[in-house]
Protein backbone atom coordinates (compact mmCIF):
# COMPACT_ATOMS: atom_id res chain seq x y z
CA UNK A 1 0.00 0.00 0.00
CA UNK A 2 1.06 3.22 -0.78
CA UNK A 3 1.72 6.24 1.97
CA UNK A 4 -0.28 8.83 1.49
CA UNK A 5 1.29 12.25 1.62
CA UNK A 6 -1.90 14.22 1.71
CA UNK A 7 -5.51 14.80 3.01
CA UNK A 8 -8.19 13.61 1.17
CA UNK A 9 -9.29 16.23 -1.16
CA UNK A 10 -11.85 18.59 -0.22
CA UNK A 11 -15.51 18.39 -2.37
CA UNK A 12 -16.32 21.24 -4.05
CA UNK A 13 -19.10 23.07 -1.93
CA UNK A 14 -22.82 21.92 -3.22
CA UNK A 15 -21.54 19.01 -4.60
CA UNK A 16 -23.18 15.76 -3.98
CA UNK A 17 -20.78 12.85 -4.34
CA UNK A 18 -22.30 9.36 -6.27
CA UNK A 19 -20.71 6.50 -7.56
CA UNK A 20 -17.15 6.46 -8.56
CA UNK A 21 -16.48 9.99 -6.47
CA UNK A 22 -18.12 8.96 -3.22
CA UNK A 23 -15.95 5.79 -3.55
CA UNK A 24 -13.18 7.68 -3.75
CA UNK A 25 -13.39 9.53 -0.99
CA UNK A 26 -14.08 6.92 1.19
CA UNK A 27 -10.71 5.08 -0.41
CA UNK A 28 -8.68 8.26 0.41
CA UNK A 29 -10.20 8.76 3.78
CA UNK A 30 -9.64 5.46 4.90
CA UNK A 31 -5.93 5.80 3.75
CA UNK A 32 -5.46 8.74 5.50
CA UNK A 33 -7.10 7.26 9.01
CA UNK A 34 -5.52 4.18 8.95
CA UNK A 35 -1.95 4.27 6.69
CA UNK A 36 -0.86 7.32 7.77
CA UNK A 37 -2.77 7.68 10.85
CA UNK A 38 -3.91 11.40 11.01
CA UNK A 39 -6.85 11.41 13.73
CA UNK A 40 -10.65 11.90 12.65
CA UNK A 41 -10.52 15.63 13.85
CA UNK A 42 -7.28 16.24 11.01
CA UNK A 43 -9.26 14.87 8.30
CA UNK A 44 -12.74 16.28 9.27
CA UNK A 45 -11.12 19.72 9.23
CA UNK A 46 -9.21 19.20 5.74
CA UNK A 47 -12.67 18.49 4.46
CA UNK A 48 -13.98 21.06 5.87
CA UNK A 49 -17.07 18.79 7.85
CA UNK A 50 -17.68 17.18 11.51
CA UNK A 51 -15.59 14.51 13.40
CA UNK A 52 -18.90 12.32 13.01
CA UNK A 53 -19.42 12.83 9.27
CA UNK A 54 -15.62 11.24 8.78
CA UNK A 55 -17.12 8.26 11.28
CA UNK A 56 -19.71 7.78 9.07
CA UNK A 57 -17.35 8.04 6.02
CA UNK A 58 -15.09 5.20 7.18
CA UNK A 59 -18.28 3.07 8.74
CA UNK A 60 -19.77 3.19 4.78
CA UNK A 61 -15.75 2.19 3.78
CA UNK A 62 -16.47 -0.74 5.74
CA UNK A 63 -20.01 -2.11 4.52
CA UNK A 64 -18.21 -1.78 1.16
CA UNK A 65 -15.30 -3.76 1.81
CA UNK A 66 -12.85 -1.07 1.32
CA UNK A 67 -10.88 -1.47 4.59
CA UNK A 68 -10.37 -5.35 5.36
CA UNK A 69 -8.45 -6.37 8.41
CA UNK A 70 -6.32 -9.21 9.18
CA UNK A 71 -4.95 -10.87 11.89
CA UNK A 72 -1.36 -12.89 11.59
CA UNK A 73 0.12 -14.70 14.01
CA UNK A 74 3.68 -14.88 14.19
CA UNK A 75 4.05 -18.55 13.30
CA UNK A 76 1.36 -18.83 11.23
CA UNK A 77 2.16 -20.65 7.88
CA UNK A 78 0.51 -20.90 4.32
CA UNK A 79 0.85 -24.93 3.62
CA UNK A 80 -1.05 -25.41 1.03
CA UNK A 81 1.72 -22.92 -1.10
CA UNK A 82 4.05 -24.45 0.45
CA UNK A 83 3.27 -27.89 -0.68
CA UNK A 84 3.12 -26.68 -4.41
CA UNK A 85 6.02 -24.84 -4.29
CA UNK A 86 8.08 -28.52 -2.67
CA UNK A 87 5.90 -30.45 -5.69
CA UNK A 88 6.92 -28.37 -8.25
CA UNK A 89 10.28 -27.25 -7.71
CA UNK A 90 12.01 -31.34 -7.34
CA UNK A 91 15.35 -29.47 -5.86
CA UNK A 92 13.53 -27.49 -3.20
CA UNK A 93 13.41 -29.47 0.52
CA UNK A 94 11.11 -27.10 2.26
CA UNK A 95 9.41 -23.77 1.37
CA UNK A 96 8.44 -21.21 4.23
CA UNK A 97 5.54 -19.24 2.68
CA UNK A 98 4.05 -16.77 5.59
CA UNK A 99 0.95 -15.03 5.38
CA UNK A 100 1.86 -11.23 4.47
CA UNK A 101 -0.68 -8.87 4.67
CA UNK A 102 1.24 -5.26 4.88
CA UNK A 103 3.44 -5.48 1.34
CA UNK A 104 5.36 -2.07 2.09
CA UNK A 105 9.04 -3.14 1.58
CA UNK A 106 9.82 -2.99 5.46
CA UNK A 107 7.65 -4.49 6.82
CA UNK A 108 7.40 -7.39 4.69
CA UNK A 109 11.05 -8.00 5.10
CA UNK A 110 10.38 -7.66 8.90
CA UNK A 111 7.61 -10.77 8.46
CA UNK A 112 9.51 -13.00 6.51
CA UNK A 113 12.62 -12.48 8.78
CA UNK A 114 11.23 -13.28 11.35
CA UNK A 115 9.86 -16.29 10.53
CA UNK A 116 13.40 -17.48 8.81
CA UNK A 117 15.23 -16.63 12.14
CA UNK A 118 12.67 -18.61 13.70
CA UNK A 119 13.42 -22.02 11.20
CA UNK A 120 17.03 -21.28 11.31
CA UNK A 121 17.00 -21.31 15.85
CA UNK A 122 15.16 -25.44 15.23
CA UNK A 123 18.97 -26.21 12.60
CA UNK A 124 21.37 -24.81 14.89
CA UNK A 125 23.49 -27.59 16.17
CA UNK A 126 26.90 -28.31 17.80
CA UNK A 127 30.03 -28.37 15.19
CA UNK A 128 28.02 -26.58 12.59
CA UNK A 129 29.55 -24.23 10.19
CA UNK A 130 27.01 -21.36 8.97
CA UNK A 131 27.55 -19.63 5.90
CA UNK A 132 26.41 -15.80 6.37
CA UNK A 133 25.23 -13.32 2.96
CA UNK A 134 24.24 -10.30 2.06
CA UNK A 135 20.58 -8.56 1.77
CA UNK A 136 18.47 -5.79 4.16
CA UNK A 137 15.95 -9.07 4.26
CA UNK A 138 18.88 -11.02 5.87
CA UNK A 139 19.68 -7.85 8.13
CA UNK A 140 16.26 -8.29 9.56
CA UNK A 141 17.20 -12.21 10.24
CA UNK A 142 20.07 -11.05 12.47
CA UNK A 143 18.04 -9.23 14.58
CA UNK A 144 15.65 -11.37 14.65
CA UNK A 145 17.29 -14.39 16.41
CA UNK A 146 16.93 -15.07 20.24
CA UNK A 147 20.46 -16.01 21.89
CA UNK A 148 21.20 -19.41 22.11
CA UNK A 149 24.37 -20.96 22.95
CA UNK A 150 25.27 -23.69 21.41
CA UNK A 151 28.95 -25.48 21.23
CA UNK A 152 30.89 -24.97 18.89
CA UNK A 153 29.13 -23.27 15.84
CA UNK A 154 31.20 -21.14 13.85
CA UNK A 155 29.93 -18.28 11.44
CA UNK A 156 31.77 -16.55 8.52
CA UNK A 157 30.71 -14.07 5.81
CA UNK A 158 30.01 -15.14 2.85
CA UNK A 159 31.64 -11.99 1.03
CA UNK A 160 33.66 -8.98 1.35
CA UNK A 161 32.32 -5.55 2.56
CA UNK A 162 29.99 -2.61 0.88
CA UNK A 163 30.25 -0.83 3.64
CA UNK A 164 27.27 1.83 5.32
CA UNK A 165 26.83 3.73 2.31
CA UNK A 166 25.23 1.26 0.21
CA UNK A 167 21.85 -0.17 2.35
CA UNK A 168 22.95 1.37 5.67
CA UNK A 169 23.92 -2.32 6.06
CA UNK A 170 27.12 -3.53 7.21
CA UNK A 171 28.46 -7.55 6.48
CA UNK A 172 30.20 -7.76 9.37
CA UNK A 173 27.75 -6.59 11.82
CA UNK A 174 25.37 -8.96 10.26
CA UNK A 175 27.72 -11.79 10.87
CA UNK A 176 28.90 -10.76 14.57
CA UNK A 177 24.98 -10.57 14.89
CA UNK A 178 24.67 -14.41 14.34
CA UNK A 179 27.45 -15.19 16.14
CA UNK A 180 26.42 -13.22 19.04
CA UNK A 181 22.72 -15.31 18.98
CA UNK A 182 24.98 -18.35 18.82
CA UNK A 183 27.81 -17.62 21.50
CA UNK A 184 29.69 -18.58 18.23
CA UNK A 185 32.85 -18.23 16.39
CA UNK A 186 33.32 -15.76 14.12
CA UNK A 187 35.75 -15.19 10.42
CA UNK A 188 35.40 -12.10 9.06
CA UNK A 189 35.96 -11.33 5.23
CA UNK A 190 38.16 -8.00 5.95
CA UNK A 191 38.22 -6.92 2.31
CA UNK A 192 36.04 -5.25 -0.32
CA UNK A 193 33.35 -7.45 -1.79
CA UNK A 194 34.15 -6.67 -5.19
CA UNK A 195 38.20 -5.46 -5.24
CA UNK A 196 38.92 -2.48 -7.33
CA UNK A 197 41.76 -3.96 -9.18
CA UNK A 198 44.01 -7.19 -8.86
CA UNK A 199 42.12 -10.75 -7.93
CA UNK A 200 41.09 -12.92 -5.21
CA UNK A 201 43.98 -15.09 -5.96
CA UNK A 202 46.59 -12.55 -5.25
CA UNK A 203 44.30 -11.55 -2.60
CA UNK A 204 44.35 -14.77 -1.17
CA UNK A 205 48.00 -15.44 -1.26
CA UNK A 206 49.03 -12.43 0.30
CA UNK A 207 46.62 -12.43 3.50
CA UNK A 208 46.36 -15.67 5.77
CA UNK A 209 43.08 -14.22 7.60
CA UNK A 210 41.08 -13.84 4.44
CA UNK A 211 42.32 -17.17 2.95
CA UNK A 212 41.13 -18.67 6.11
CA UNK A 213 37.69 -17.26 6.41
CA UNK A 214 36.97 -17.54 2.57
CA UNK A 215 38.34 -21.46 2.87
CA UNK A 216 35.82 -22.03 5.75
CA UNK A 217 33.21 -20.31 3.57
CA UNK A 218 33.51 -22.45 0.62
CA UNK A 219 32.91 -25.50 2.72
CA UNK A 220 30.11 -24.09 5.14
CA UNK A 221 27.46 -26.95 6.49
CA UNK A 222 24.88 -23.72 5.90
CA UNK A 223 24.44 -20.92 3.38
CA UNK A 224 21.69 -18.05 4.51
CA UNK A 225 21.53 -15.22 2.01
CA UNK A 226 19.11 -13.02 0.46
CA UNK A 227 18.21 -12.58 -3.36
CA UNK A 228 18.94 -9.63 -4.77
CA UNK A 229 17.05 -8.05 -8.19
CA UNK A 230 18.41 -5.46 -10.67
CA UNK A 231 15.58 -3.29 -10.33
CA UNK A 232 15.59 -2.76 -6.69
CA UNK A 233 18.54 -3.77 -5.27
CA UNK A 234 21.42 -1.29 -6.48
CA UNK A 235 23.65 -2.58 -3.38
CA UNK A 236 26.64 -2.88 -5.22
CA UNK A 237 26.31 0.43 -7.20
CA UNK A 238 25.24 2.60 -4.39
CA UNK A 239 28.36 1.62 -2.89
CA UNK A 240 30.62 2.45 -5.42
CA UNK A 241 31.71 -0.85 -6.32
CA UNK A 242 30.51 -1.53 -10.11
CA UNK A 243 29.21 0.93 -12.08
CA UNK A 244 25.44 1.43 -13.84
CA UNK A 245 27.39 0.35 -17.37
CA UNK A 246 28.30 -3.09 -15.55
CA UNK A 247 24.88 -3.51 -14.58
CA UNK A 248 22.90 -2.98 -17.93
CA UNK A 249 25.75 -5.20 -19.46
CA UNK A 250 24.48 -7.44 -17.01
CA UNK A 251 20.45 -7.28 -17.68
CA UNK A 252 21.44 -7.20 -21.36
CA UNK A 253 23.15 -10.86 -21.06
CA UNK A 254 19.98 -11.91 -19.39
CA UNK A 255 20.65 -11.64 -15.74
CA UNK A 256 17.37 -11.48 -13.41
CA UNK A 257 19.44 -11.30 -9.76
CA UNK A 258 22.07 -12.24 -7.90
CA UNK A 259 23.04 -13.93 -4.97
CA UNK A 260 26.34 -12.68 -3.04
CA UNK A 261 27.37 -10.35 -6.62
CA UNK A 262 27.13 -13.74 -8.65
CA UNK A 263 24.63 -13.31 -11.02
CA UNK A 264 21.98 -15.53 -12.94
CA UNK A 265 19.87 -15.86 -15.62
CA UNK A 266 15.67 -16.94 -15.10
CA UNK A 267 17.31 -20.34 -15.66
CA UNK A 268 19.70 -20.30 -12.91
CA UNK A 269 22.37 -19.94 -15.35
CA UNK A 270 25.40 -18.02 -14.17
CA UNK A 271 26.40 -14.84 -16.07
CA UNK A 272 29.62 -14.27 -16.77
CA UNK A 273 30.60 -10.85 -15.26
CA UNK A 274 33.87 -8.38 -16.34
CA UNK A 275 34.76 -8.61 -12.24
CA UNK A 276 33.79 -11.80 -11.14
CA UNK A 277 37.45 -12.95 -10.45
CA UNK A 278 37.66 -9.67 -8.18
CA UNK A 279 34.55 -10.50 -5.86
CA UNK A 280 35.84 -11.85 -2.63
CA UNK A 281 33.18 -14.57 -1.83
CA UNK A 282 31.50 -17.76 -2.31
CA UNK A 283 30.43 -18.93 -5.71
CA UNK A 284 27.29 -20.43 -7.20
CA UNK A 285 28.63 -23.87 -7.56
CA UNK A 286 29.36 -23.35 -3.56
CA UNK A 287 25.49 -23.42 -3.14
CA UNK A 288 24.79 -26.46 -5.21
CA UNK A 289 27.08 -28.57 -2.92
CA UNK A 290 25.87 -31.10 -0.53
CA UNK A 291 25.19 -27.77 1.74
CA UNK A 292 21.92 -27.05 3.08
CA UNK A 293 20.86 -23.63 1.56
CA UNK A 294 17.93 -20.89 2.57
CA UNK A 295 17.40 -18.23 0.68
CA UNK A 296 15.00 -15.02 2.42
CA UNK A 297 13.44 -13.08 0.22
CA UNK A 298 10.28 -11.78 -0.95
CA UNK A 299 8.46 -8.89 -2.97
CA UNK A 300 6.80 -8.71 -6.35
CA UNK A 301 10.82 -7.45 -7.16
CA UNK A 302 12.32 -10.78 -6.29
CA UNK A 303 10.40 -13.35 -8.00
CA UNK A 304 11.91 -13.52 -11.27
CA UNK A 305 15.27 -13.45 -8.84
CA UNK A 306 13.42 -16.24 -7.27
CA UNK A 307 12.84 -18.47 -9.95
CA UNK A 308 16.30 -18.18 -11.45
CA UNK A 309 17.59 -19.68 -8.78
CA UNK A 310 15.07 -22.24 -7.73
CA UNK A 311 15.25 -23.14 -11.53
CA UNK A 312 19.19 -23.12 -10.94
CA UNK A 313 19.10 -25.73 -7.93
CA UNK A 314 20.66 -23.06 -5.70
CA UNK A 315 17.61 -22.94 -2.69
CA UNK A 316 16.73 -26.02 -0.71
CA UNK A 317 15.03 -24.22 1.26
CA UNK A 318 12.75 -21.23 0.88
CA UNK A 319 11.56 -18.41 3.39
CA UNK A 320 9.16 -16.28 1.44
CA UNK A 321 5.75 -14.37 1.81
CA UNK A 322 2.38 -15.62 -0.15
CA UNK A 323 2.17 -12.91 -2.65
CA UNK A 324 5.67 -13.92 -3.65
CA UNK A 325 5.27 -17.65 -3.58
CA UNK A 326 1.47 -17.54 -5.78
CA UNK A 327 3.44 -15.40 -8.31
CA UNK A 328 6.44 -17.89 -8.72
CA UNK A 329 3.31 -20.41 -8.86
CA UNK A 330 2.12 -18.58 -11.27
CA UNK A 331 4.72 -18.13 -13.82
CA UNK A 332 5.79 -21.69 -13.55
CA UNK A 333 1.86 -22.30 -14.28
CA UNK A 334 2.55 -20.02 -17.73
Amino acid sequence: MNKITEFPRKPRRGTRLKGDDKVELLVEVARAYYEQNHDQGQIAQSLGISRSQVSRYLTQAKELNLIQFRVIAPNDRITVIETALEQRFGFLKKAIVVPAFNLQPAQLRKTIARACAHYLEQLIRPGLRVCIGSGRTLFEVCKWLRPTRVPNVSVVQAMGNVGHEAMDIDFNQMALAAANAFRAKVLFLNAPAILGSGTVRELVDANPTIKEALKMAHAADLYLFGIGSLTSDLIFTRGGIFTLQDLEQLREAGSVGDICARFFDIYGVEIHSSFEERIVGITLDDLRSNALTIAVAGGADKVLPLIGALHGNLIKVLVTDEQSAGAILDYERR
